[in-house]
């Protein structure tokens, strides 16, 4: 495995501040699983006093026995393995951080734990100086514990939901793929740090995807399932949902339809996989055309395009996929890759603006990529091939039209462009390239 730990400059920062201000802290760092949490708290907790303690599914009575021996080695002396105990020594201890990971086990063994860190968060820990981190992969379980009414609620200082990286940072781990196949691989699992790192660097694209994905034995051959399994009771209905949203159906009607889900049903199964940020209800950035449902998670996207609908001939070790097959796939992956780079294109100088990014769809127009930032605006058209001069020309003629002649700085991403326009240009090879300080 090419274990790395890259980015996450902003979410240590954020923990760091909230480290120095010397008061007892209560942090709830969330996301879906494989996004790189535990890796991020324990980075965090590097060359400082703390505790770190992986929750598991089992009685709690065994949980705080393994919790109360792992204080009592930190603290050096003896802890009694029950909650009060255990939390009464640590507001003891002085500046301490202490790391509950998947605290959420805890919740769905027994719901009182909730009621029960009330009471010692009440009791203990919020006049001592404990930094208190809980860490959970089951995003509907962490919302509905500090909701309005739930045991926990107004108590925690902080939070953060953990996202994937940005895109640049997959040449970290594949250093010697070329441009392109760094997109095929942002194509079928985005840029979630785990995921990343069991590619291996000396096999091929293909030796890796077809070693992960299409064998019976590959560790993201039934990752889809087991994901929406920890979160969701019908799997298989989300996923049809998505299958739909994948193969063009982007209106309720449609998805309805295509997923064969009653319509009145279906709201309930979108906001679910709004929360999981597998899906994402996406507007116009400007204009009031009708939202749309996409994509947002680029794993569970090849899932379904390629895994799901071969399920037999993988059973039978008789299939072998090839990179030709994303060949149609790769324009809107290369799309959204734009899109979600243009932090990283800003901070290299490629772009003079940032500020609210999106689509714009309206009739029969529609562009890529539109930022607004007070009275600016840039618009980008992305295209998956290689460009002359006159190709780049003719389409920032043809944005300038959509946007009826607005004034507003016009560029356009592609694989390459050969030689200078009147516009911004963007290629494959930048969203790659090494960026020597922030701007």
């Amino acid at each position: 495995m090419n274990s790395k730990f890259v980015d996450r400059e902003e979410e240590l920062g954020y923990l760091e501040s909230l480290y120095r201000r010397n008061k007892a802290q209560l942090i709830v760092i969330y996301g879906r699983r494989r996004i790189g949490k535990t890796a991020l708290v324990k980075r965090f907790m590097e060359n400082k006093k703390g505790v770190y303690f992986y929750a598991m599914k089992q009685p709690l009575e065994l949980e705080l026995e393994r919790l109360a021996e792992t204080v009592s080695r930190v603290l050096g002396r003896y802890v009694k393995p029950n909650f009060e105990s255990v939390f009464a020594a640590l507001s003891e201890a002085g500046k301490i951080v202490v790391i509950i990971d998947e605290f959420t086990y805890w919740i769905e063994e027994d719901p009182r734990v909730l009621s029960i860190l009330q009471r010692i968060w009440d009791e203990y820990l919020s006049k001592s100086s404990v930094f208190l981190i809980l860490v959970a992969s089951t995003v509907t379980l962490v919302e509905k514990s500090f909701s309005y009414g739930s045991g926990l609620y107004g108590r925690r200082t902080g939070q953060w939901k953990l996202g994937p990286l940005e895109p640049f940072y997959i040449r970290h781990f594949l250093p010697n793929y070329d441009f392109e196949d760094l997109v095929r691989v942002y194509g079928c699992v985005g840029s979630i740090p785990y995921y990343l790192s069991l590619f291996d660097p000396k096999q091929s694209f293909e030796e890796n995807v077809n070693r992960l994905f299409f064998n019976k034995g590959g560790v993201l051959y039934e990752e889809a399932e087991n994901l929406l399994r920890y979160e969701v009771r019908d799997p298989y209905i989300y996923l049809n949902i998505v299958r739909a949203i994948e193969e063009g159906a982007t209106t309720y009607s449609k998805i309805s339809d295509r997923a064969k889900v009653n319509i009145t049903n279906l709201s309930k199964y979108l906001h679910v996989l709004e929360k999981l940020d597998i899906v994402v209800r996406e507007k116009p950035i400007m204009g009031k055309a009708r939202p749309i449902y996409v994509i947002k998670d680029n794993y569970i996207r090849f899932w379904v395009r390629y895994v799901y609908p071969n399920k037999d001939k993988i059973e039978w070790g008789t299939f072998w996929f090839r990179k030709e097959q994303m060949n149609n796939y790769l324009p809107k992956v290369f799309e959204d890759l734009v899109r979600h780079s243009l932090r990283h294109l800003y901070r290299i100088g490629k772009i003079p603006i940032l500020g609210r990014c999106g689509r714009y769809w309206e009739k029969e127009k529609e562009i890529d990529i539109v930022c607004i930032e007070d009275d600016k605006l840039l618009a980008i058209e992305v295209k998956w091939r290689n460009l002359k001069t006159s190709e780049a020309e003719e389409i920032i003629q043809e944005l300038r039209r959509k946007l009826n002649n607005r004034e507003a700085i016009y560029g356009v991403a592609a694989k390459t462009i050969k030689g200078e326009f009147d516009g911004i240009k963007i290629e494959l090879k930048d969203l790659f390239k090494e960026r020597k300080m922030e701007k």
